[in-house]
């Protein structure tokens, strides 16, 4: 432990402020929420005549309606925090493009479809992502399917590990987080296509 907190700190240093991946952040939190609440409303809806409420919770739907709900707003989440960094925008999602941010490998070149899936769906979605609306359908559809509420303590973990990565990209002069660790990722300033502000 104490070799891998020496070689984070002697890691490369980025110029990379808070503040911008902040600001990438809330946009891809808004956008990604957004999207991820689609299906739950559209079906909603559909289901019912006079809505006066937007639900964000899958079990105002019957079994097993309640996990298709789930699994699709899931699977929409995926599709913007995952496939859209991997094969649409390379390295960035919507609110990375707009913050000229980019998502790259720890030696400043390409990041590898694998450790964009890394950092985005297993590091993100799957264990800090108590943040995200997607993350919370997973939670939901986890508790259907177990029948004990594990949301509370998944969600915990999450807000955890997050407050870790948080901790990481203040105090680290890499400005990397849990994600771009675990991944072998880094976050850097992106001006266009051919050109890289290395960080």
């Amino acid at each position: 432990m104490k070799e891998f907190i020496i070689k984070l700190k002697l890691d490369k240093p980025n110029d990379v402020g808070f503040l911008r991946r902040s600001v990438a952040y809330i946009i891809d939190w808004y956008i990604g929420g957004v999207l991820a609440s689609l299906p739950l409303i559209i079906i909603y809806m559909i289901n019912n005549d006079n809505v006066t409420i937007i639900p964000q919770n899958i079990e105002i739907f019957k079994y097993p309606l309640n996990i298709i709900v789930g699994l699709l707003s899931f699977m929409v989440a995926v599709f913007y925090y995952v496939l859209v960094p991997m094969y649409i925008y390379e390295g960035q999602t919507l609110g990375k493009k707009i913050a000229s941010l980019k998502i790259m490998s720890n030696d400043n070149l390409k990041a590898s479809r694998r450790q964009v899936f890394i950092r985005q769906f297993v590091v993100i979605l799957l264990l800090e992502g108590s943040l995200f609306t997607s993350s919370n359908m997973l939670h939901q559809v986890l508790n259907v399917f177990s029948g004990v509420k594990i949301t509370t303590i998944y969600s915990r973990i999450g807000l955890f590990i997050t407050a870790i990565s948080i901790i990481l990209v203040i105090l680290l002069k890499s400005r990397r987080a849990i994600h771009d660790v675990i991944s072998g990722t880094r976050v850097i300033k992106y001006k266009s296509k051919s050109k890289l502000i290395a960080a």
